[in-house]
């Protein structure tokens, strides 16, 4: 039996070569879905140049307030502070007590002061019962002169007495007057120190009040609590901070001199508290409202803020520009502001929250950023 040195295939692709008679495979299915696959993202790449925007940003950290600042209740008197009388949260108006402050100087006074009152309410109490025994006493030896002298006129006419001793009974009346307008007098400069004790007792009373007192000068709702009860307190010593009523909220924002220099009102804003987690709930949408002509000093931030350790870390990569961001409000949402998620968290988001701020300071389209580079390399000019 002969063996085959070849296929039979391979000797008829030999036969012809050419293969004239049958089509050409360019690319398969698979390649063409490829291929447009790769158009279709050219042509949305291109279209996106166009139509897209590519922002750029600044970022900042900031404070959620309500009003131009924090407002400070201090305490107007030195001494230990006995009780804060308000909570966190709470709603205050002006001239309601807010804490106590004690008093040991003023109130070592008063009692030293009701002590010598007591003491010469007795003694008045005494003398003037001693002082009414004697007085009753003159009266009624008064009287019995006053007859005497009536029997010695009548004595006088018939010579049966003489002038001397009439002029003997009128000094001895007039000596018991003396003395019965002597205790009078004696009476009344008693009634006076007594009084004078009872006022300065008032006075004291008074000025107890008005120290031991601490009143917030404004109205508004308590953001925090600056000491604890037991501790010594001065003339001007923080003891809660306020927030203002009715204000909108707006977030005061500090960011990097040289960065905030590009921020004009108006821009856009992106606001995410601190208590909010950003990649669920989103951020607050709002816009610039104002930028301070001058970067802020330190003494600048806590006359807004009252933290120093806010101060300190916003201030920590130098003086900081003031931004202040008008928050968008819909009522729709559980927060009352505008996310850029539909809702925004479930829960309020209350003033005094610290937030991270970015402000769209440009945006461009893609195209712009290309097209300079494109006319560098083929070497033409705008």
């Amino acid at each position: 039996m002969s063996k085959k040195l070849f296929r039979q295939a391979a000797l008829d692709r030999l036969a012809s070569p050419e293969r004239l008679d049958e089509l050409m495979r360019v690319t398969s299915p698979v390649g063409w879905i490829a291929l447009a696959a790769i158009g279709v993202g050219i042509l949305v790449a291109t279209i996106w140049g166009f139509v897209g925007r590519i922002t750029t940003k600044v970022d900042g950290q900031g404070i959620l307030l309500r009003g131009d600042a924090v407002l400070d209740v201090t305490s107007s008197s030195e001494g230990r502070l006995i009780s804060i009388d308000v909570g966190v949260g709470d709603i205050v108006k002006a001239g309601q007590q807010v804490a106590s402050v004690e008093q040991p100087d003023l109130e070592l006074q008063l009692r030293n002061k009701q002590r010598e009152l007591a003491t010469l309410r007795a003694q008045d109490s005494d003398q003037m019962s001693a002082v009414d025994r004697i007085n009753a006493r003159h009266r009624k030896q008064l009287e019995e002169l006053h007859k005497e002298a009536v029997v010695l006129e009548g004595l006088i006419k018939d010579g049966l007495a003489t002038l001397a001793q009439k002029r003997q009974t009128e000094a001895q009346i007039a000596a018991l007057e003396q003395e019965i307008a002597n205790s009078r007098v004696m009476g009344a400069g008693r009634t006076n120190l007594v009084a004078g004790v009872e006022d300065e007792i008032s006075q004291l009373e008074n000025a107890l009040e008005d120290r031991r007192k601490v009143l917030s000068p404004y109205t508004g709702r308590v953001l925090e609590l600056m000491i604890d009860p037991g501790n010594l307190v001065v003339p001007g010593s923080r003891i809660l901070t306020l927030e203002t009523l009715g204000a909108p909220v707006d977030a005061v924002v500090y960011i990097p001199a040289q960065e905030g220099k590009k921020v004009v009102p108006g821009m856009r804003a992106r606001i995410s508290p601190s208590t909010v987690r950003v990649e669920e709930y989103g951020y607050i949408i709002g816009e610039v409202k104002s930028v301070a002509d001058f970067p802020s000093t330190p003494e600048g931030l806590e006359r807004t803020l009252r933290n120093s350790n806010l101060v300190a870390a916003l201030s920590g990569r130098g003086a900081p520009l003031e931004v202040v961001v008008r928050l968008g409000l819909d009522t729709k949402t559980p927060s009352g502001f505008d996310w850029s998620s539909s809702q925004g968290p479930p829960v309020q988001v209350f003033t005094g929250t610290l937030c991270a701020a970015s402000v769209e300071v440009a945006a461009k389209k893609p195209a712009e950023y290309v097209l300079p580079f494109l006319k560098q390399l083929l070497g033409t000019t705008a």
